[in-house]
C-alpha cells in the first residue's frame, strides 16, 4: 500500500470543508431570501385571483373576509391582485382563488373591486377520502428548474461532504481497509 501523505490529506480537507461550507451557505441563503418560496409560488395555474390564503382563515359566512382587488407585485394583508393562467404570481401569494369559484358564489364572491370570501375551508370527500380544501396552494404551478437545482445542490453537497471525510481521514492518517465482497455461493 502507498503511504498516506498528511500534508495532503489537510489541505483536501480544507479545502473540501470550505467548499461544503460555502454550498450550505448558498442553500440557506436561498432560502432565507425567499428565492426558494418565489420558485414554489412560480405562476398561476388558472385564472383568478391571487391572495394570501393565511389572511383568510376567520372568515365565515356570517363574517367574510373582504379582500381589495389592487394591481401590485406583492400582497399586503387583506389584498387580492388580478391574474391570469401562466402569470408570474405576486410576491407573499400562497394561492389563487379561482374566476369558477368567484361564479358559483359559494365560497368566495367578487363584488365591484372586492373579493368577499365566506367559506376557506371545506371538508370535500374524493375516491373515499375526506380531506380539508382550503386556497393555500391551489392554483400554484411551480417552477420546473427548482426540482434541477434542488437534486444539483443535494448531490453537491453530498460529493464534497464525503471528499471531506476522505481528506479527514487521510489527515489523521487513518488507513480504510476495503473490505472483499464475495459472490456467489461458497
Amino acid at each position: 500500500m502507498a503511504q498516506i501523505n498528511k500534508a495532503k490529506g489537510t489541505t483536501k480537507f480544507l479545502v473540501w470543508s470550505a467548499l461544503s461550507l460555502a454550498l450550505l451557505y448558498y442553500a440557506f441563503h436561498s432560502y432565507n431570501t425567499g428565492q426558494m418560496t418565489s420558485w414554489y409560488y412560480y405562476q398561476s395555474s388558472m385564472d383568478g385571483y391571487a391572495v394570501n390564503a393565511n389572511a383568510l382563515k376567520d372568515a365565515t359566512k356570517e363574517k367574510p373576509v373582504s379582500l381589495s382587488v389592487v394591481k401590485s407585485q406583492e400582497i399586503n394583508g387583506l389584498q387580492a391582485v388580478a391574474v391570469k393562467k401562466g402569470e408570474r404570481l405576486p410576491k407573499n401569494c400562497n394561492g389563487v382563488i379561482s374566476s369558477k369559484d368567484l361564479t358559483d358564489g359559494k365560497r368566495a364572491k367578487l363584488e365591484g373591486e372586492v373579493v368577499k370570501v365566506s367559506v376557506p375551508v371545506q371538508i370535500k370527500e374524493a375516491k373515499g377520502f375526506k380531506f380539508r380544501d382550503t386556497y393555500k396552494h391551489k392554483g400554484v404551478a411551480t417552477n420546473p428548474w427548482a426540482a434541477v437545482w434542488n437534486v444539483a445542490v443535494v448531490i453537491g453537497l453530498g460529493f464534497c461532504l464525503g471528499m471531506m471525510a476522505e481528506g479527514f481521514t487521510d489527515m489523521l492518517g487513518i488507513e480504510v481497509k476495503k473490505i472483499k465482497h464475495y459472490e456467489g455461493a461458497h
